[in-house]
């Protein structure tokens, strides 16, 4: 009777872990090669799900109302939901968002499977703590060496091992975002201002090597105000001139790139008011014009098939056949809001504005301060005002990580 016994305890003890191992692997490797991260996340899930059943059977109380692993749920059933209709919808191509939701859902499992192991005290808080940053700092290292060196070997704009570049920017600014605020929070030492001052620097160096003109300017905002944030702690005028000097060298290693965009952003916007939208920035405002006229149109939600038909008519209709927003709108609008609207309609709206509830606005009514979490959300959400971001496969996947990660780490 000894070894069966034995056996089924190594079994209870053998899916949390392999869970939690897999979970921490993943954005180390993500960056490196998509493929890697999504096998992992896929193990994990999985790992996941047979540790819940295990739970369950052993008739263990598994919470599965937490609301951030909620918030991930609602978004899969929304992507689920309007893939079935869409796909059995006459007269229709469209693109299913089957794949996005599947991660949404698995996403959901892997949040409450390991809330559920650190609430009821599974592992060692402190090594969880310590194993949970060291993924974020790996991830972070492994990145950055990865972008240096695909910036010396070639002169493309950096993809990383997730080959889109303006992907690549949001998921690389979101992880060292948060990374920066995990260092603000954290006490004061002397090696404190030294990892701020470095995963700063080399953050935005990376980002400005991705040529993504939201991300430039977005995360060098948030970091302009982490800088500030650290001098009202420390009121060291050294230390923040030293941080500004060092910014203006990383922003200047990049002044040619910086330069183009800048120049390109303000033709495309001058092209864009003489009625020239066959520009990147031009076809975005075509876009967003259109897709709120298509959501006033069909509120409650309607095939991409039947709101790329209206807009194509529109511009027709107009004298737009040229448009460069009829090539994009095949992909999406470029409008994390205006896509979902003119797509999933009011329930899409809805669920995306309780996304952004529960991963900004809770996360400061819990803690009363801005969270590593928070910055994340926030990152997410600029970024979605110009691009479409959480319909991403691979961001899905590194952001349920990241929040993972970061609220094992926040609630200690």
């Amino acid at each position: 009777m000894l070894t069966p016994v034995l056996n089924r305890k190594s079994i209870i003890h053998f899916f949390p872990w392999l869970a939690f191992l897999t979970l921490i692997a993943i954005l180390p490797v993500a960056f490196l090669y998509e493929k890697g991260g999504r096998v992992l996340f896929y193990y994990c899930a999985y790992f996941s799900l047979i540790g819940m059943a295990v739970e369950f059977w052993r008739k263990n109380k598994v919470q599965l109302t937490d609301r951030k692993a909620l918030a991930m749920l609602m978004l899969g059933i929304v992507y689920v939901g309007w893939s079935l209709y869409a796909q059995y919808h006459p007269h229709t191509q469209d693109d299913q968002y089957y794949t996005a939701g599947k991660r949404c859902i698995l996403a959901f499992i892997i949040l409450s499977y390991i809330f559920h192991l650190y609430r009821t005290k599974f592992f060692n808080k402190s090594l969880i703590i310590k194993l949970s940053i060291l993924s974020l700092a790996l991830a972070f290292i492994t990145s950055s060496s990865f972008a240096i060196y695909q910036s010396i070997t070639s002169s493309e704009r950096i993809v990383l091992g997730i080959n889109r570049a303006t992907l690549t920017a949001y998921a690389y600014s979101a992880v060292t975002l948060a990374l920066i605020m995990l260092i603000l929070k954290s006490a004061d030492t002397r090696l404190k201002k030294v990892y701020f001052l470095f995963v700063s620097i080399v953050s935005l160096y990376v980002i400005m090597l991705t040529q993504t003109r939201s991300a430039m300017v977005i995360h060098t905002l948030f970091l302009a105000y982490m800088m500030f944030r650290l001098f009202s702690t420390t009121r060291n005028v050294k230390f923040l001139g030293c941080v500004a000097i060092l910014m203006f060298v990383a922003a200047g290693l990049s002044y040619k790139v910086i330069e183009g965009r800048l120049e390109s952003t303000v033709n495309e916007y001058h092209d864009y008011e003489q009625g020239n939208d066959k520009t990147s920035l031009g076809s975005r405002f075509t876009m967003w014009k259109t897709g709120v006229m298509a959501f006033e149109r069909a509120p409650l939600g309607q095939t991409q098939y039947e709101r790329n038909n209206f807009i194509t008519t529109y511009l027709n209709e107009h004298n737009q056949s040229d448009s460069w927003a009829l090539i994009y709108i095949n992909v999406h609008l470029h409008n994390e809001f205006i896509q979902f609207a003119s797509l999933f309609g009011v329930i899409g709206i809805v669920v995306l504005l309780y996304f952004f509830y529960t991963f900004i606005v809770a996360e400061f009514r819990r803690y009363r301060c801005v969270t590593p979490t928070a910055v994340a959300g926030m990152a997410i959400l600029l970024y979605g005002m110009t691009d479409v971001v959480m319909i991403s496969v691979e961001f899905i996947s590194i952001f349920s990580v990241l929040v993972a990660l970061l609220s094992l780490v926040e609630e200690s």
